[in-house]
């Protein structure tokens, strides 16, 4: 009927039943008052006030008779369907699965989605076409609908070819808005079977990464923007997923170009790893950096100055050979590691194997030595191999040898691929001891096989020997170009310290994957393997993400060739903006109205047989105000009732998008696992509002506090106080235990301001025995992002009574949304700092542990468990 679908239309054969319902309401009037009164000849000429009628009157019995047919109406569902919806032809649905829609994409299958319900109401099949390989065979709709569950954006932006497009259906293209370099193929396609193009409302879409320069005193970056005139902010980022840096990106009008300048200091900038738009979940808005950037914080252990002449300094040729590619300084042990350099450079005058540089290589630093007469002497433990006393003298006066020169770099050295000058000759060296060990940590030998570079881990950190001076005492490698380039092969190695074996000669191996949400993945369980000579031919077809080939790491980025973005051409094609809306239901509001009427029925009935006639103004009044706000409270109380009908996770909504996504993806994880792992059976999430009614219904509320997080509104502060008090938990996570130092143990702003006014006892760090280590699991840290930060709840005794010993409030620093975040279709979101072992299961443990902890009270703080409890903690006394 037009727009107007029905889903149960056999329900409209209840309208049949209109005229049984006139004739029973015509011939059946209301009953007469009966009244006994034995003198019957008192009453005679009495007249009263009321009469009853002979029959119901023609407007009661029209009204009622609508009503019924308003009934039937909402029974049969109606749907208020768009004006596009359900045409004649079937449907030819073509997505952009670019890598650029990875913003949209939630808008594109969402539009894609009722496209296909449309079809399926209308009993047609669908062409759909998205992924590297497009069918246009037709399929029904129901399995289009399984296809889309699945659809993600590819990960790379290759420009998939489209096959002949059926005519005789209309074609609708959801496209990004943006295309690199030329697309005519694809647009003629569509010109020829009059294609509709759906554009995103908003023009703002991708943004992708170009060329980084370092500069003084950081680096600049550059971005390209199909649409220009916009504003955004790019991201700095450690390793660990960790903020270095925010800065804002404005685009000129007109301009596709704009450069961003990151200021860091040296510690900072050697950790920066990626860079990223904020709030844009897209591999395609993400620049991965490997070790072709970053100028690493180089410490040097020299002498006090003027101690020696310059050319004689041992110190001086690794400064010159250094200074281009780093940022040196230069000092004593003490004034050096306090600087926490990436790499410590210790000529052989400055040997020491002191607790403050062990120290400084177990927890992941790079020590690069030189030997040298006193290293020869006296050999200490902070070496990669064994050492025998005393020096080797090469083509002396009373040695038969002459200066030996270096052998060929093994395809597993760092220096793989290096050439060696013909005159770069040793003349002294300090020798290792032979052995298998010696053989595996040798990075460099000379033609008698003799290691002249040897290097091995050492706890998180890696200690490298140049069996040489760092001068040209014993070698002139320290004058040589090569000695550059050995160098500049170690200094990446202060970032990945991970050795990756096997790979084939001057290959390259995928070591992460880049996601096209912008999430790293491990490879697949065969990585893609590149040769070192077909890099550069191969780089437009590689997968997204780092490559390694032993310890060197090189990056490839999602669009190859951002300079080529423009806006999608639309030339001779219907274009329309925006998404449309789901079909609307009439169902509720035909019942509604329905039931409406017959209270209204009911209440003119009583007052038209003088039983309200008191009442009926104030009852008519109570009637409209409920009428007008009915609307206002039917999401608050479809929510409400969902709660009370099932156990539901709560979150606080902030407003900000990227948090409460983040936020609600957490919690949909969380729920999946404890219906996974437990007899807690969540079923569903809901985002809810500080002041929200119902907010009792929910066991805690995770809310994720930030800097600017504002202070609470009266309303909303008593709102939390009556959920506290009815037993409630808040889960507060200010998610910046990265950033936590910097603040010099000042209050977070942000928790300040909400926790003023609020109802929460004495705050306590958990105790080592406490509910949460062993609500459900044996537990003794609580992870997410990080997991080492501190976590707060209140004293024993300090919680409100009839409470069961649950504390009000749970405040950490960890990022637990980040740590539960994992979505069925594209895996983790957020990268963890793996601080700990397995440390995305531990966080989901805890999550486990806390909702146990929220839902069952103190009852694992029974001593009958105690016993038990203490075998498993392996604590258990003599």
């Amino acid at each position: 009927m037009g727009s107007l679908t029905l889903l149960a239309p056999l329900t409209l054969i209840g309208l049949f039943t209109l005229p049984l319902v006139w004739w029973i309401l015509k011939i059946s009037p209301p009953a007469p008052k009966r009244r006994l009164f034995p003198p019957l000849a008192i009453l005679t000429g009495v007249e009263t006030d009321e009469e009853t009628p002979n029959a119901t009157p023609i407007w009661l019995l029209i009204y009622r008779l609508l009503m019924v047919a308003l009934a039937v109406f909402a029974l049969s569902l109606p749907l208020l369907q768009r004006d596009d919806a359900g045409a004649d032809r079937p449907i030819t649905l073509i997505l952009d699965d670019s890598a650029a829609a990875a913003p949209i994409w939630d808008d594109i299958t969402d539009e894609a989605r009722r496209r296909v319900r449309d079809a399926q109401r209308a009993n047609q099949d669908v062409v759909l076409l998205f992924g590297d390989t497009p069918d246009a065979t037709p399929v029904p709709a129901a399995e289009a609908l399984l296809r889309l569950r699945t659809a993600t954006p590819r990960l790379r932006n290759q420009s998939i070819a489209l096959p002949a497009l059926p005519t005789d259906r209309q074609t609708v293209y959801l496209s990004s808005g943006v295309m690199f370099g030329a697309n005519d193929e694809r647009r003629d396609r569509l010109t020829q079977v009059s294609a509709t193009v759906i554009m995103p409302e908003n023009i703002d879409t991708v943004i992708v990464p170009g060329n980084v320069r370092e500069t003084a005193d950081g680096f600049e970056t550059d971005w390209f923007s199909a649409h220009g005139t916009r504003s955004a902010s790019v991201e700095a980022l450690s390793a660990r997923g960790d903020i270095l840096a925010v800065e804002p990106l404005t685009f000129a009008p007109g301009r596709s170009l704009a450069t961003a300048q990151i200021s860091l200091p040296p510690q900072l900038r050697s950790r920066a790893a990626r860079l990223r738009i904020a709030e844009m979940r897209a591999g395609a808005a993400t620049k991965l950096l490997d070790d072709a950037f970053g100028r690493p914080l180089v410490g040097v252990l020299a002498p006090p100055s003027g101690t020696s002449s310059p050319l004689l300094s041992e110190d001086f040729y690794t400064e010159q050979a250094l200074a281009p590619f780093a940022d040196l300084f230069i000092g004593n042990v003490q004034s050096v590691l306090s600087l926490n350099p990436t790499v410590l450079v210790m000529p052989d005058s400055m040997s020491s194997d002191t607790d403050e540089i062990v120290d400084y290589v177990e927890n992941g630093g790079v020590l690069i030595r030189f030997a040298g007469p006193q290293l020869a002497k006296a050999p200490d433990d902070l070496l990669p191999v064994a050492l025998r006393r005393g020096g080797r003298s090469i083509g002396g006066a009373l040695a038969w040898e002459t200066p030996q020169t270096l052998a060929s770099f093994a395809s597993e050295s760092p220096f793989s691929g290096l050439a060696i000058p013909a005159d770069v000759t040793v003349s002294r060296q300090v020798m290792a001891r032979p052995g298998a060990e010696t053989d595996a940590n040798t990075w460099a030998r000379l033609e008698d096989g003799s290691p002249i570079v040897t290097s091995a881990i050492r706890g998180d950190g890696r200690i490298v020997l140049f069996h040489v001076t760092a001068g040209p005492e014993w070698s002139n490698l320290a004058i040589s170009g090569l000695y550059v380039e050995m160098l500049k092969r170690i200094l990446p190695l202060a970032k990945s310290r991970r050795i990756v074996s096997g790979t084939e000669s001057g290959a390259w191996t995928l070591d992460r994957m880049l996601g096209p949400f912008g999430e790293l993945r491990p490879p697949p369980p065969r990585p893609e393997t590149v040769d070192d000579a077909a890099w550069e031919q191969q780089l437009g077809e590689l997968t997204p993400g780092y490559y390694r080939s032993g310890t060197r790491q090189r990056a490839v980025d999602t669009i190859s060739n951002p300079e080529t973005i423009q806006p999608f051409a639309t030339d001779g094609l219907n274009v329309v903006r925006g998404k449309s809306s789901d079909p609307r239901s009439l169902a509720g509001l035909l019942l509604g109205l329905a039931l409406a009427m017959l209270a209204i029925d009911m209440l003119l009935s009583a007052a038209l047989s003088g039983r309200l006639r008191r009442f009926a103004p104030a009852a008519a009044a109570l009637l409209a105000v409920c009428i007008i706000s009915l609307p206002q409270l039917a999401d608050a109380n479809d929510r409400v009732q969902e709660s009370a009908l099932g156990l539901h996770l709560g979150y606080i909504e902030t407003g900000n998008a990227r948090v409460d996504q983040l936020s609600q993806t957490a919690m949909e994880s969380l729920k999946r696992q404890l219906n996974l792992r437990t007899t807690i059976e969540p079923v569903g999430v809901h985002g809810v509002s500080p002041d929200s009614e119902g907010l009792e219904m929910y066991p805690f509320l995770y809310w994720p506090i930030r800097l600017d997080t504002p202070a609470l509104t009266e309303a909303e502060r008593l709102s939390l106080n009556s959920y506290i008090a009815a037993g409630g938990t808040l889960v507060l996570d200010t998610a910046d235990e990265a950033e936590r130092s910097f603040r010099s143990g000042d209050a977070h702003p942000g928790l300040s301001r909400v926790t003023e006014g609020l109802s929460i006892g004495r705050l306590v760090r958990v105790p080592d025995d406490h509910v949460l280590t062993k609500s459900f699991y044996l537990l003794q840290v609580f992870p997410g992002r990080w997991a080492n930060g501190p976590l707060y709840v209140e004293a024993e005794g300090a919680t409100q009574g009839g409470r069961d010993g649950v504390s009000s409030v749970i405040i950490g620093s960890n990022d637990w949304a980040a740590g539960w975040a994992i979505d069925p279709d594209t895996g983790t979101l957020v990268d963890l700092a793996n601080e700990i072992p397995r440390q995305r299961e531990m966080a989901v443990r805890f999550g486990v542990n806390l909702a146990m902890y929220a839902l069952s009270g103190n009852y694992k703080a029974d001593q009958v468990h105690a016993a038990e409890l203490i075998r498993r903690l392996g604590r258990v006394e003599e």
